[in-house]
């Protein structure tokens, strides 16, 4: 081993064991089975309003195939949440101060936001096999078909890669703000119920806010989003930005 490759690997050590002591807290208590259990319930409360899938049958296979994945890219909120959760957590419980005084600011900033993006991932797609099995069990076979056939799973990145940038958004806010239940509102019910009746009325305007952003990514059929790669590129503004801030906020704090 070269001097110059020790303090890589040091580096990636104190990464690894700090990735590692997060997911470990995130996944030691019952909370974790609520957050994944709302990743499968919240498409389900948004199909409730569309109707889906009671309608499938009187739409085409293209159109299904677009409204599940449109409804699957709903859990980028409970994606947000989550990210958030690994601060306002350990904020809530007055566990945070000693985390910092023992590990250091920078290692556990860094160590969070590499959670947030392995756990926004790993919500996503738990959120789509739960939320696609339950509603398998809704669906004729002659609509069900199309949803597995080889084409519909071209969406899939776009819906996990819009949950893990919502994660770090996530993140971002709970370093910023620190409080529970108001981070829980702004990463939950804000996108719910303002962001996404906005998408439809006025995407012009929605296309530039965090959700817009992730809708965009996912590839939501609202007319007037930006595409994949401008969202993500808006998303990507956000994510600098919020991150700045949120740093600045926290540098500025007594734990």
């Amino acid at each position: 081993m070269t001097r110059d490759a020790l303090p890589t690997n040091e580096v990636l050590a104190t990464m690894s064991g700090g990735l590692r002591s997060e997911l470990l807290r995130y996944f030691s208590g019952y909370s974790v089975l609520g957050i994944l259990t709302f990743s499968a319930l919240v498409p389900w409360f948004v199909a409730n309003f569309l109707g889906w899938p009671h309608n499938s049958g009187e739409l085409s296979d293209a159109q299904n195939v677009q409204l599940f994945w449109a409804l699957a890219a709903s859990i980028a909120p409970v994606a947000t949440f989550a990210g958030s959760y690994l601060v306002t957590r350990e904020s809530y419980y007055g566990t945070l101060r000693r985390s910092i005084v023992t590990s250091g600011l920078r290692h556990v900033v860094l160590a969070k936001y590499l959670a947030a993006l392995t756990i926004g991932l790993a919500t996503a797609l738990t959120g789509i096999a739960v939320w696609g099995g339950s509603v398998a069990f809704w669906l004729p076979p002659e609509v069900l078909g199309p949803l597995l056939a080889a084409d519909s799973w071209r969406e899939l990145p776009g819906v996990v890669i819009s949950s893990a940038m919502g994660s770090l958004w996530g993140c971002s806010l709970g370093w910023a703000i620190r409080h529970y239940y108001a981070t829980t509102i702004l990463t939950l019910l804000i996108p719910l119920a303002i962001e996404l009746p906005l998408m439809a009325s006025n995407s012009d305007v929605a296309r530039w806010l965090p959700s817009g952003a992730l809708a965009g990514i996912a590839s939501l059929p609202f007319d007037g989003l930006f595409g994949p790669l401008p969202s993500f590129l808006v998303s990507c503004g956000w994510l600098i930005a919020a991150g700045a801030g949120a740093m600045k906020i926290v540098k500025g704090r007594e734990f």
